[in-house]
């Protein structure tokens, strides 16, 4: 019985292991990225609810947080 060479495994070149890590980097958010998203959405919920009780105070609030995080994120996007 004869053994026979396998060929050798495509290995990538450098290039191409840059690339693939690139994308899939795409995916992964950074830290501060998510807790802008978080606070956010954080936001957005507190804002329906006081627009659904009729909380002024409370509406005008949400809205300014939300203004001010909404300013946040095209920052951190592109560090």
């Amino acid at each position: 019985m004869t053994k026979t060479k396998t060929p050798p495994r495509c290995t990538t070149t450098g290039t191409a292991k840059k690339q693939s890590i690139a994308k899939s980097s795409n995916c992964i958010l950074s830290l501060p990225r998510a807790a802008v998203k978080l606070a956010i959405t954080a936001d957005l919920v507190l804002l329906l609810a006081a627009l659904g009780s009729l909380n002024i105070p409370a509406t005008l609030a949400a809205l300014l947080a939300l203004n001010l995080l909404c300013g946040l994120y095209p920052k951190e996007a592109d560090k």
